[in-house]
Formats: C-alpha cells, structure tokens, sequence
C-alpha cells in the first residue's frame, strides 16, 4: 500500500449542485500527489470536535499537484459540515489510499450511481462514455459536475424528470444491445446497481471492475469497520483491498467477464 500522507488543506471554494449536492475544492502542498481513478482520502469534519473520525471521501479531481477536489452528499453532520465550510478554512486530508481502477487498451464506459460519480472526474482521458442514474433530475447534479470535465454523460432517472425514464442500468443494457460494446465497465454506486450492471455487461462479454462504498474509520485496515466477505467466504477491508475490485470477484461468477 502506498504511503498516505497527512496534509492541512484549506478549502478554497464550495460549490452547491442543488438537493444537498456539492463540490469542494482544496489546496495543500503536494495534496495531488499520486491521486488516480479510485482512490480516496480520509477528511476531517471542520469545525465538529464531535466527528472524531475522519470521513472516506474519492477523489473528484487533482487539477495540480497542489490541488484536489471532492463531490459531497450531505448525509450527516460530518459532511454537512464540510459542504458549509467558507474559503480559507483549514481541513486535514489524510491519503491517498486505496487501489485504482485498471488501465484498459481500448474503450471503457462507466456507470455511475449518486455519489458514485466522483471517482470518474478522474476518467476524462480513459472513459468515453459515462451512464449516470439518479432518482429524479434535482439529484442529477453530478451528472452535470462530470460533464464539465468534458465527458460524455447519459442520464436516466428513476421517474423520468430527465433522460431516460428508468435505472441507470436499464440505460447500459439498452447501450449494449445497440451494438460495439466497450472493452471493459467500471462502475460506483449502490451495491445493487453495480451487481446488476456486471451481470448485464458479462452477457455480452465485457469484463467489470467496481469500487465499493463503505463507512470506514481509519483507511489502514485497523478497525475492520469496512470489512465485507467476498464472493468466496473470505473478508476483505475495502480501504486496504479495494476500493476497486474485479466484480467477479466480489459478486461471483455471474459477473464475469471474458
């Protein structure tokens, strides 16, 4: 595992996508360093000495060696606090950490659900093209934060308020069927819809890779708190084995590709 470092950013910018939805955007000496497609950092909740814990968060972006940024969902006070921090606050970043997403010869496409977006603002130069699902359009605002990494992104939502009317995974087995799959499928989001994306892309001979979510508490593989058994009995701790996993391997061989 690669050495993670410890650094005080200081939060240069917030931006509100809508619906409790937000980018944020860091700098820090050499907080950039070794950030690839996959990786996470553990954030620290400014301002709440009640959020002991740091929080996992993927990168979005690494612009500049001193540079990173975030996409954030409010689900507690621990990233409410983060989305509600002005410029200038300081924030400690631990990381990186974790694996990467595989370098592919060829085509790669991405599927993505919520906050599974933020890995993929990584994926400029490797993804051509991203499915992204969402309940209704007001929760689509990554789908626009990925867009503007200059990627091109599909859109389905669960009650049709924007593209197409169903789950994201509907929209990839429609893509599929239309004919010249891509090489390889990475996909980030809920379980379900990462399982069930794999399932879909075996049938046609495209092999998967997926990053698992978690809450986790140290990011070393200590606390066990992300530990999850794989498709073969075993437990893995997703911070020091994963994120990113060959589907198969965590959701069985239904979900293996050629």
């Amino acid at each position: 595992m690669r050495s993670a470092r410890r650094v005080a950013a200081l939060v240069t910018s917030v931006r509100n996508l809508g619906n409790g939805l937000g980018r944020v955007d860091l700098e820090g000496d050499s907080i950039g360093h070794d950030v690839e497609m996959g990786r996470f950092a553990m954030v620290e909740a400014p301002g709440r000495e009640d959020c002991v814990l740091l929080r996992p968060y993927s990168y979005f972006l690494a612009p500049s060696l001193h540079r990173i940024a975030f996409l954030v969902k409010e689900v507690g006070k621990g990233t409410h606090a983060l989305l509600a921090a002005r410029p200038g606050t300081r924030v400690v970043v631990l990381g990186p950490f974790g694996n990467t997403f595989p370098l592919i010869e060829g085509e790669v496409w991405a599927v993505a659900g919520g906050v599974g977006a933020a890995p993929f603002g990584l994926a400029a130069r490797r993804a051509t093209r991203v499915l992204f699902g969402a309940r209704t359009a007001s929760e689509a605002g990554f789908a626009e934060a990925l867009r503007e990494t200059g990627l091109a992104v599909e859109l389905a939502t669960d009650d049709g308020s924007a593209g197409l009317h169903g789950r994201v995974t509907d929209l990839l087995a429609q893509r599929l069927s239309a004919g010249s799959p891509p090489d390889a499928l990475f996909a980030c989001g809920p379980t379900a819809m990462m399982a069930e994306s794999a399932r879909i892309a075996v049938r046609h001979g495209v092999r998967t890779w997926a990053s698992l979510e978690a809450n986790m508490g140290c990011g070393f593989g200590v606390c066990r708190g992300c530990a999850h058994r794989d498709a073969g009995g075993g437990w893995r701790c997703i911070c020091v084995d994963g994120p990113v996993y060959d589907t198969a391997l965590v959701f069985g061989e239904a979900a293996r590709g050629s």
